[in-house]
C-alpha cells in the first residue's frame, strides 16, 4: 500500500443544531484522552499482533462504564433509552463518514474501491427502508417514540463525532485504519449485543431491534477493515501505532457513555430541580380541599398485601393519594401478632404510629412503639415492624420516594414497571 496522501480533508458534518445553556452546561466537553506509554517489546507476527489487538479490545476498561453496567443489571428504562439513543444516533449517522475519513488517506486505488463498495452495500444498494440508517430511525420512532428532528445533541456528543472524524483523518494511515477497524468497528457485535438484552428488559419489542441484528450478523465492514490494518504491518511501529489508536478509540467512547449516564441522571432529576428553582407553585391558587386534606384517611387507595403465615408476615399498604413530587404517603397496616418482611430502602422513612402497639427494629435496634410516637428510618437501613397488641398496629409512613425514585436507578425502573403494570404513577 503506498504512503498516505498528505494533509486533512474538511468533511462536510452536520453538527448545526444548537444546544439550550443548560444542555451546553452538562456535561462538559469531554477531555484529550491520553496516550498510554507502551513497554517496548519484541517483534510480533501479524497474527500475534491481530491476536493481542483483539485480546486488548475485549479485556480494556471501556466494558465497565457505567452506561454498560446499568445496561447488563437491567436497571434502565424504554424512557431512559430514548434519551440514551437520541444521542447515539449522531454518532450512528456519522459511520459512513468514518470510511470516507480514512478512504483521504488512502491513496490505493484497490482499497478505495474496496471500501467503497462496502459503503455502496451499507448506504446505496438496498432500499431506503432498509438501510441502516432508515432502520435506525424506524427503532427511534416506533421502539422509543423519539422524533429524530427533534433531538437536541448535548456537547458530549458533538465532541465523539468530531474527535472520531479526527481519528480516521490523522496520519499515519496505520492509525487511522485501527482506530477505526479495532476502536469503532470491531467493538460493534458485543457492545450491541450488550443494547439488545437491556432494551428487551426494558420491554422494547424485538420487533424494533432490527437495525442492531443486522449490524451484529454484517461482518463485512469490519473483516476488510481488519484487513486494511494488516496491509500496515510491515511499517516501522505499525503494532504500538495501532494499538495506541485502539486505546484512544475506546477510551473516547467511554468517556463518552460515562458523560451519557451523569446527563441521564441530570435528566431524571432536572425539570424537578428547575421547578423548584423557579419556585413554581406546584398548587393552584384555593386548590381543592381533597388535594390538601384527607380527613380520617378516607378515600386511601388500596396498594399492596402480603402475607406469608410461617414466617409470621401480614401486612397491608395503602396509599393515601396527595398530588406530591417529592413526598410519598402511605399506611401501613400490620396484624396483630405478625410483622412486615424485613426492608431497605433508597429513602428516608419516617414512621408515625396511629394506632395500636408494636415494636419497630432499625438495624438490630429495638423500639417500642405506641399511638404518637414517630421512627425515623435512615435510608438504606434495615428495618422491620411487629404488631405486638391484640389491635392491628397502624401506621402513617411518609418517604422521599418522590426524589429517589428519580435518582436511584432501581427505584427508576421499578416505579416505571409499577406504572406499566397497574397504571398507578409513584
Amino acid at each position: 500500500m503506498s504512503p498516505p496522501s498528505a494533509g486533512p480533508v474538511p468533511l462536510a458534518v452536520d453538527l448545526t443544531q444548537q444546544a439550550s445553556p443548560l444542555e451546553a452546561a452538562r456535561p462538559r466537553a469531554l477531555p484529550e484522552p491520553h496516550e498510554p506509554s507502551l513497554p517496548s517489546r519484541a517483534p510480533l507476527s501479524t497474527e500475534a499482533a491481530i491476536e493481542e489487538l483483539h485480546a486488548r479490545l475485549a479485556s480494556h476498561p471501556f466494558w465497565d462504564n457505567r452506561l454498560l453496567q446499568a445496561c447488563r443489571r437491567g436497571v434502565l428504562t424504554r424512557e431512559d433509552f430514548a434519551f440514551i439513543f437520541s444521542q447515539y444516533a449522531l454518532f450512528t449517522r456519522s459511520s459512513a463518514r468514518f470510511v470516507h475519513a480514512l478512504m483521504v488517506q488512502c491513496d490505493s486505488e484497490l482499497w478505495c474501491t474496496k471500501m467503497t463498495q462496502v459503503l455502496w452495500e451499507e448506504t446505496g444498494a438496498p432500499t431506503s427502508e432498509k438501510r441502516p440508517t432508515a432502520l435506525f430511525r424506524r427503532f427511534l420512532r416506533d421502539g422509543l417514540g423519539v422524533e429524530v428532528e427533534s433531538i437536541r445533541f448535548l456537547d458530549c456528543t458533538r465532541y465523539l463525532v468530531r474527535e472520531c472524524l479526527d481519528g480516521c483523518l490523522r496520519p499515519p494511515a496505520s492509525a487511522a485504519s485501527a482506530f477505526l477497524a479495532f476502536g469503532l468497528e470491531a467493538p460493534i457485535p458485543r457492545l450491541f449485543s450488550v443494547f439488545v438484552d437491556a432494551l428487551l428488559h426494558a420491554d422494547v419489542s424485538e420487533r424494533h431491534l432490527a437495525f442492531f441484528h443486522r449490524k451484529m450478523d454484517d461482518s463485512a465492514r469490519a473483516s476488510l477493515l481488519e484487513e486494511l490494518v494488516r496491509a500496515h504491518s510491515r511499517e516501522p511501529g505499525w503494532f504500538d501505532t495501532s494499538m495506541h489508536a485502539l486505546e484512544q478509540a475506546l477510551e473516547l467512547q467511554g468517556r463518552f457513555f460515562e458523560s451519557l449516564f451523569e446527563a441521564l441522571q441530570h435528566q431524571r432529576l432536572g425539570p424537578l430541580l428547575e421547578r423548584i428553582q423557579a419556585r413554581q407553585p406546584l398548587a393552584p391558587e384555593c386548590p381543592e380541599p381533597s388535594t390538601v386534606h384527607l380527613s380520617g384517611l378516607s378515600n386511601i387507595v388500596p396498594f399492596y398485601r402480603h402475607a406469608h403465615e410461617l414466617r409470621g408476615i401480614d401486612f397491608a399498604v395503602d396509599r393515601v393519594p396527595f398530588p406530591a413530587e417529592v413526598l410519598e404517603t402511605t399506611r401501613l397496616r400490620v396484624a396483630p401478632s405478625h410483622g412486615t418482611e424485613p426492608r431497605e430502602h433508597a429513602h428516608e422513612l419516617l414512621l408515625a404510629v396511629m394506632s395500636g402497639t408494636g415494636r419497630v427494629e432499625v438495624r438490630g435496634t429495638q423500639v417500642d412503639v405506641k399511638p404518637g410516637d414517630a421512627v425515623f428510618i435512615p435510608r438504606w437501613a434495615s428495618y422491620q415492624a411487629h404488631a405486638t397488641g391484640p389491635e392491628p398496629l397502624e401506621l402513617l409512613a411518609v418517604t422521599d420516594h418522590g426524589l429517589t425514585r428519580r435518582a436511584h436507578a432501581e427505584e427508576v425502573l421499578r416505579a416505571a414497571r409499577l406504572k406499566s403494570a397497574t397504571g398507578v404513577d409513584l
